[in-house]
């Protein structure tokens, strides 16, 4: 009797060992998931505060109307959309300095953004009452880099005072389709040896800061005082730039556009 006593007792504890263990490793396993949950959302949170820093990093240039739409705009899921519009100067047929800002938008910003080049070998008045304006505005952009064709102006006799109409023309119609718009000025690529343009750009960039435009000035990248250097960076006919021209135009544009 004592010896099946002291066997059921055995039975009895080894039973309450296994319960115990695995009871024990039910409870580890269940934490450790627990934690992997909470170090996962963790890090996925963090991660997600990180990418948006890098993005108001990389926007830190762009006009704050622009940054705050485009926040907007990511966050219903949809891309926020940018034109690229002037002279045959933007060289999209190519590989000039639009297509490669275009790539280096699309590249940094992902499918955040949507970027699109409409170049045209017109003049600023032509542009502004005729069909391609209607064509840009069809696109919908909610932001404008817009080169409003000065050189284009100036050897077809079109005077400042008529770009800077054009120019108002354009942004009043772009802000009639969407009052969020926003329209960047840039000035053509300079030239050598010219006398009436270089005021004339310099009228516009005045022209831009009277009427709160955000104008952005590359010519400050290029040898402007420095004739024979400058002549290396542009075609033979001066119209547009040369390779390494539109390499110098799209290097400043990408670090306005690309705050890193």
């Amino acid at each position: 009797m004592k010896t099946f006593s002291l066997f059921l007792l055995g039975i009895i504890c080894a039973g309450v060992l296994v319960y115990g263990n695995m009871y024990w490793q039910e409870r580890t396993s269940v934490s450790s998931e627990e934690k992997s949950t909470v170090v996962t959302e963790s890090a996925s949170e963090e991660k997600v505060t990180d990418n948006e820093k890098d993005v108001d990093s990389l926007m830190g240039n762009w006009p704050e109307e622009a940054q705050a739409t485009f926040k907007k705009t990511v966050a219903t899921g949809n891309p926020y959309k940018l034109a690229i519009v002037g002279s045959l100067a933007l060289g999209a047929d190519e590989n000039g300095w639009s297509e490669q800002v275009k790539t280096e938008l699309t590249d940094t910003y992902r499918d955040t953004i949507e970027v699109k080049i409409f170049q045209y070998d017109t003049t600023s008045l032509t542009f502004v009452n005729g069909e391609n304006v209607d064509e840009v505005l069809e696109y919908e952009p909610q932001l404008v880099l817009f080169e409003p064709f000065a050189l284009n102006d100036n050897s077809n006799g079109v005077g400042g005072e008529n770009n800077q109409e054009s120019i108002q023309i354009f942004e009043r119609k772009l802000k009639e389709q969407n009052e969020e718009a926003v329209l960047i000025l840039q000035p053509t690529h300079p030239i050598a040896g010219a006398t009436y343009y270089p005021m004339q750009i310099e009228e516009l960039k005045e022209f831009a800061e009277e009427n709160g435009i955000p104008y952005v000035d590359h010519w400050s990248a290029w040898p402007v005082d420095d004739e024979e250097a400058l002549g290396e960076l542009l075609v033979d006919s001066q119209e547009m730039p040369s390779e390494e021209g539109h390499a110098v135009w799209a290097d400043y544009l990408v670090e306005y556009f690309i705050n890193e």
